[in-house]
């Protein structure tokens, strides 16, 4: 999912490994007897297929293309792609595009397709899609879920980690109707969403607008890790200055060791 939406690199998400998720689940399919075809059985190869660039972002070449979809293949197959000309032209327009065809990214194994959502489209501003009511999803992002339901003919999608771009696209919040994108974009494909347990109310909205079945992860524990290395020793420094400052015979020196330390740590 890329997080946080438009910064982050591909195959990231709040508190997940996703990649190591990934290949937990197409492990559990292939003992259940699902066609996983030869997907690999460690998650840096799982990775390397879908993403040369470890460290990829969406717009990079070095991304799997799993399917050109041709401009005439994407109105014909999706409805409501004239009415994203308001904002982004005619297809196949900049974005998850080569220029004459709309791509789209991830990569297959027998009946599973591991696919990389595209971006929300405004770079920098991202909930512009989620309060600009005259906004919509870009002609790549349609193309995806278009590809997904029609033409891979997915009989359910599962979409991992917190959190992707569906549910905040633009439309009610509340009670979906068939011109709301979130409804749109998932159209029949039965969703499950994998959502951190810490941020319920995001899961709520992914449930709400995007018709999703959360599925909780926990986040990991974490503990203070305090300070270190210069950090640690400037902050001791400090406190025996407090304790000190009145003693005139140690006072300055304590002080001329928190400046050195200062310049040390880089806080100058």
């Amino acid at each position: 999912f890329s997080f946080p939406p438009d910064k982050g690199n591909v195959g990231t998400a709040a508190y997940l490994d996703v990649f190591d998720s990934i290949k937990a689940v197409l492990g559990q399919l292939k003992k259940e007897g699902y066609d996983v075809g030869d997907a690999p059985d460690s998650k840096e190869a799982i990775m390397a297929s879908v993403l040369d660039d470890p460290e990829a972002k969406i717009s990079s070449p070095d991304l799997n293309v799993a399917y050109r979809m041709t401009t005439d293949e994407y109105y014909e197959k999706t409805p409501y792609a004239t009415d994203l000309e308001e904002n982004w032209g005619p297809a196949p327009g900049n974005l998850n595009s080569d220029g004459q065809n709309l791509l789209v990214y991830g990569k297959q194994f027998g009946n599973v397709f591991i696919g990389v959502q595209p971006s929300f489209g405004y770079e920098g501003d991202p909930m512009r899609l989620l309060f600009a009511k005259s906004a919509s999803p870009h002609h790549g992002f349609a193309a995806y879920y278009t590809y997904l339901e029609k033409i891979f003919q997915a009989d359910a999608v599962l979409h991992f980690g917190t959190h992707g771009s569906l549910e905040f696209m633009p439309g009610k919040q509340v009670g979906m109707s068939g011109t709301c994108y979130p409804d749109r974009l998932i159209n029949s494909l039965p969703s499950a969403y994998l959502y951190a347990a810490n941020n319920p109310s995001e899961a709520t909205i992914a449930k709400r607008r995007s018709y999703s079945a959360t599925v909780s992860y926990l986040t990991p524990p974490a503990e203070n890790a305090g300070l270190y290395k210069g950090l640690k020793e400037l902050k001791e420094l400090i406190s025996s200055y407090q304790g000190l400052r009145e003693n005139e015979g140690r006072g300055p020196a304590i002080v001329n060791s928190i400046v050195s330390s200062s310049y040390t740590c880089n806080l100058d």
